[in-house]
C-alpha cells in the first residue's frame, strides 16, 4: 500500500513537473528561431540554432544598460529591506511594548491591498508634484515600502522561535541590544534572511508595473521594460524579445538556485510562530 502511495505521489510530480516546465521549454526553444517560424509552429524544434535574436536582443535592449539598472535596484532593494526589516522585527518580537502589537498589525493590513490601490497616488504625488520620476532611488525606495511588511512578518515568526533566554544571558554578560542582534541573533537568522532575500530579490528584478510608472526615460528603464521594445503598434518580434527575457532571466535564476535550499526552511519557521 505504502509502495503504490509512492509510486502514485511520483507520476503526480512528474506531471506537475512536466506542467511548469512546457512554458520555459517554449520560451528557450523559440530563442532560436524566426518570428515567423515562431508564428507559424511556437512548439516545434528549430530548424537550425542561430544566436541572432540574442544579439538583437543585447543591442535593441541596450542590455548593459537596463541590466545595471535592473542590478542596482534590485541589489539596494535587497539589502536595505535585509538590513531594516530584520531590526524592525526584533523590536516587535523582544519589546512588549503596547504600541508594537499596533505597528504589526499596521504591516499586516498593508499587504492586504495590491499596488493598484495606491498606485496612481503615488505617480501624481512623487513624478508629478515632486518631479521624481525617472529615479532609480525612488523605485528603490517604493520597492522598500511594498516588501518591508511581508519581510517583517516572516522575520518576526522566525524570531519569535528563538529562546528569549539568549537575549537576556547576553544583557547579564553586558551586551547591548544593538550587540546582541548583530553578534548573537543575526548569525541565527540566516534561512530566514536567504528566504527573504530571494522572494525581495525575485519580485523586485521582475517589476514591471511601478517601473514603467516612474522609470520612462531610455537611460533609466529596466530589463523586464526593455523587453517591450521588440513590441509595436504595427509589428511584434517575438523572437528576439523571448532572447532578451530569458537574458534577464538568467542572474535571478542563478540567485534562486544559490538559496532555495534554505527557502521551505524559512518560510516554516518563518510563518508558524509569526
Amino acid at each position: 500500500m505504502k509502495r503504490n502511495k509512492g509510486i502514485f505521489t511520483y507520476i503526480i510530480m512528474l506531471i506537475l513537473l512536466v506542467i511548469f516546465i512546457i512554458p520555459f521549454y517554449i520560451l528557450v526553444i523559440n530563442t532560436f528561431k524566426t518570428t515567423q517560424e515562431f508564428v507559424l509552429n511556437p512548439f516545434s524544434w528549430p530548424e537550425s540554432f542561430r544566436l541572432d535574436n540574442y544579439r538583437e536582443a543585447i543591442r535593441k535592449m541596450n542590455f548593459t544598460l537596463s541590466f545595471k539598472n535592473t542590478f542596482i535596484i534590485s541589489g539596494a532593494t535587497v539589502i536595505l529591506n535585509t538590513f531594516l526589516s530584520s531590526m524592525i522585527a526584533y523590536v516587535l518580537s523582544r519589546k512588549s511594548w503596547k504600541i508594537n502589537k499596533f505597528i504589526f498589525m499596521l504591516l499586516v493590513v498593508s499587504m492586504v491591498a495590491p499596488f493598484q490601490v495606491y498606485m496612481i497616488p503615488l505617480v501624481k504625488i512623487y513624478g508629478g508634484m515632486l518631479g521624481m520620476s525617472n529615479n532609480l532611488a525612488l523605485v528603490v525606495y517604493v520597492g522598500l515600502g511594498l516588501t518591508i511588511p511581508f519581510s517583517v512578518f516572516l522575520y518576526r515568526g522566525f524570531l519569535n522561535s528563538i529562546p528569549k533566554e539568549l537575549d537576556e544571558a547576553a544583557l547579564i554578560d553586558g551586551c547591548s541590544m544593538e550587540k546582541t542582534f548583530f553578534r548573537i541573533i543575526l548569525p541565527l537568522m540566516k534561512p530566514i534572511m536567504i528566504t527573504v532575500m530571494v522572494f525581495v530579490g525575485l519580485g523586485s528584478w521582475n517589476e514591471y508595473l511601478m517601473t514603467s510608472l516612474f522609470l520612462t526615460r531610455t537611460e533609466t528603464r529596466t530589463l523586464s521594460i526593455a523587453a517591450f521594445t521588440f513590441l509595436t503598434n504595427r509589428s511584434a518580434d517575438y523572437s528576439p524579445m523571448m532572447a532578451g527575457l530569458v537574458l534577464g532571466i538568467i542572474p535571478i535564476l542563478i540567485f534562486y538556485l544559490f538559496g532555495q535550499k534554505y527557502i521551505i526552511e524559512g518560510v516554516v519557521q518563518g510563518s508558524v510562530k509569526g
